[in-house]
């Protein structure tokens, strides 16, 4: 689990899971799939087209429990004020464990994903309408949002075209900042309405 959880918010590599637990690749794998059926961990997959050649096509994992994960990776609250760096994966995490809660209205016809081009521009989470539709978050564990911030989400608009509905960096703040068209920065708590 401390393997895993130093992680949580990257891409898996399933190899060097396996070599850091003295198993195999495929046992790695499994071992991971086993996690994932127990709702402790979520691997998440890339969103792309056929005719994206140049995007990163490896699962992201997430922890589903941000205080296992926390604990896991050893982390106590003052620690994590101290040092501004171990929050973000600990947010990451936590806010895709949120909108997967948020999937579950039965209004919602929605696909989680990530979104990393070759040149590593990435979005945390990419939904995925079942007409096809697409919006992406953001998250920074930070107060203040700059245009470079959206670097991502500009790369996925491109990607997706006529398909991209939106996308939104969610940061610590009260303040709901447009960022030219279709993209927006907000504060987290927009979450919870």
């Amino acid at each position: 689990m401390r393997l895993l959880a130093e992680h949580s918010g990257q891409l898996v590599n399933y190899s060097q899971f396996g070599a850091g637990i003295n198993v195999s690749h495929k046992t790695g794998q499994r071992y991971v799939g086993l996690l994932e059926q127990v709702f402790l961990i979520a691997t998440v997959q890339p969103w792309f087209t056929n005719a994206l050649k140049r995007i990163v096509k490896t699962p992201k994992l997430h922890f589903l429990d941000s205080g296992l994960l926390a604990t896991a990776r050893g982390l106590s609250f003052d620690r994590v004020k101290a040092d501004r760096g171990t929050f973000g994966p600990l947010l990451e995490s936590f806010v895709f464990a949120e909108v997967l809660k948020l999937m579950t209205a039965p209004d919602l016809r929605l696909t989680p994903h990530h979104f990393r081009d070759r040149d590593g521009r990435e979005v945390d989470i990419v939904l995925e309408r079942d007409d096809g539709m697409i919006a992406g978050i953001e998250v920074k564990a930070s107060a203040t949002v700059k245009a470079g911030d959206f670097g991502g989400l500009r790369a996925l608009a491109e990607a997706c075209g006529d398909r991209f509905a939106f996308g939104i960096v969610l940061y610590d703040s009260t303040d709901v900042v447009p960022f030219g068209d279709k993209l927006a920065a907000a504060p987290l708590s927009c979450l919870w309405g």
